[in-house]
């Protein structure tokens, strides 16, 4: 029996394109094959399986295997960032902060962040459009958004002695990102135990607190 070809679909009707209920199941069940097993051990035919598809079905959501990738990649780097870009208008900048990097600190030492973290470093060598995908969404992203923040701020006074220009902005914003990653996420990554929650709210203060007097 032929395979189906991944790229037109054939055999699979329209309306099976349109079905939101199938393509949750098959992203839901291939974030966990590709979290479980990498992407070199994961196939499709256990992906169909665990959705409760056909791999057919499969081919007339993603074109193959790596676009599957990417779009759980994608998927999951917005969906755990999304905390991270709730509005701030309510408070001023030193607080703005602190929730921020409370909220990305949490977030970076989250199983499924752990996990994706792990997942694209291991495949981006092979895919480093999968690479540049997870980093845009994330890190470039949260950076940006940081940037913002302390460009606005800056132009009222708002815990900022002066306005900054853009690139002022950006480079301080990538160095609390960094600042607030520091070894927190390596000890995740290499399952060492976490500090205790004081110590992270400690830890981040003092981040900020050198942001704003570097400022």
């Amino acid at each position: 029996m032929p395979k189906p070809s991944p790229r037109n679909g054939t055999g699979s009707h329209p309306a099976e394109r349109s079905r939101p209920d199938k393509h949750d199941a098959i992203t839901r069940a291939a974030s966990e094959m590709f979290l479980a097993e990498g992407f070199e051990r994961a196939s499709l035919d256990q992906i169909a399986h665990r959705a409760g598809v056909s791999k057919q079905t499969i081919y007339s959501h993603f074109a193959d295997k790596e676009a599957l990738f990417k779009a759980i990649c994608t998927e999951l780097t917005e969906k755990l960032t999304i905390p991270l870009r709730q509005p701030s208008a309510d408070i001023d900048l030193r607080g703005a902060l602190t929730r921020l990097g409370e909220d990305t600190l949490a977030m970076m030492l989250r199983p499924a962040s752990l996990d994706l973290h792990r997942l694209v470093t291991s495949a981006a060598h092979r895919f480093p459009e999968l690479g540049r995908v997870a980093y845009e969404a994330g890190g470039k992203r949260m950076i940006g958004d940081v940037a913002a923040l302390l460009l606005a701020r800056s132009r009222i006074g708002d815990g900022l002695p002066r306005p900054l220009t853009a690139p002022q902005a950006e480079t301080l914003a990538e160095q609390f990102v960094g600042m607030l990653r520091g070894f927190h996420q390596l000890r995740g990554l290499l399952a060492v135990r976490p500090l205790p929650s004081a110590r992270r709210k400690a830890y981040v203060a003092a981040c900020v607190d050198l942001l704003l007097r570097g400022a």
